[in-house]
């Protein structure tokens, strides 16, 4: 529930309920909510970058990206932290995304099959499974994909005569392009003086490459114990779902039978079933006898 004391700040948050975009780009035609958004659109078309940073070279198009610049380079600052474990994150969309693996919330739904997803990325590259839409195209033979990292692998596999290969001196990655390298390189083999903390025990690196190879000890670990019988598992989320076997809890309800769920996906499988109309199951067909399948109903 939004709430302010300014009626600026009010009006200003109404707009993102509404789909009028009145503004609109006159190089593009491109139409926005906000006077603020459009300048900041223009601004890409014009190199404009009137937001500059007081400790390097760096400008940028908005504020936005000023203040995510400054805290990840320069202060480390990790303003939105996880009130469930020791999580930080310079912004307050990660930290949202992060909660959901505590929650095993997945707000984004796929349309047209049971797929539902963490984060808007994921879902969108889901979707494409569904579209055939394949946006990266290799640039030595034009083959198209539906992932970047899935063209860049086929790349080195297939085309390693005709791509120079960069072997990074730290470990065993093999990067087409040398920009890739170095940043490979910033990334994963460069010191920070913040400490990284490894998300399952008290360990703390400075260079995020050892970070990521202790953690993968980690990988088969089933850290979080049932207090009343004996399952395990790796991931909090899961823990707390399966725990609702024994508490009796089904915190999710339907608004239109008010029948209650464990889980929101299950009551996303109820509700399109029951209560939604529009709703058409996929159908899959055995190759054989021709007999049709539904996860939802058996196709005589």
């Amino acid at each position: 529930v939004f709430t302010s004391s300014r009626i600026s700040s009010f009006n200003r948050h109404m707009k993102t309920h509404s789909t009028e975009k009145p503004h609109m780009c006159h190089l593009c035609l491109k139409a926005f909510r906000t006077v603020t958004l459009l300048r900041n659109h223009i601004n890409t078309h014009t190199g404009t970058r009137p937001y500059k940073c007081g400790d390097c070279v760096m400008a940028f198009v908005t504020s936005g990206e000023l203040v995510r610049h400054r805290r990840y380079k320069h202060t480390h600052e990790k303003p939105f932290k996880c009130s469930i474990c020791k999580y930080a994150s310079v912004e307050a969309s990660k930290l949202k995304r992060h909660t959901r693996s505590h929650t095993g919330e997945r707000p984004f739904q796929c349309s047209l099959c049971s797929y539902a997803s963490k984060d808007t990325y994921k879902l969108k590259r889901h979707m494409r499974t569904h579209s055939g839409e394949k946006p990266y195209e290799c640039h030595v033979c034009h083959t198209r994909f539906t992932q970047s990292g899935t063209m860049k692998i086929h790349v080195l596999q297939k085309h390693s005569k005709n791509v120079p290969k960069y072997q990074c001196p730290h470990c065993a990655t093999i990067i087409a392009r040398k920009s890739d390298l170095r940043v490979h390189l910033l990334n994963l083999h460069t010191y920070k003086a913040t400490e990284m903390k490894c998300r399952y025990c008290t360990a703390v690196f400075h260079e995020r490459y050892a970070l990521v190879q202790h953690q993968k000890t980690h990988k088969n670990e089933k850290r979080f114990k049932c207090e009343y019988c004996s399952y395990a598992c790796k991931q909090e989320r899961h823990m707390t779902v399966h725990i609702r076997t024994h508490t009796g809890e089904k915190p999710f309800t339907c608004v239109s039978c008010n029948k209650c769920f464990r889980q929101k996906q299950l009551l996303n499988v109820h509700f399109r079933k029951y209560h939604d109309a529009d709703f058409i199951p996929t159908v899959y067909q055995c190759p054989k006898c021709s007999k049709s399948f539904s996860r939802w109903v058996l196709c005589e």
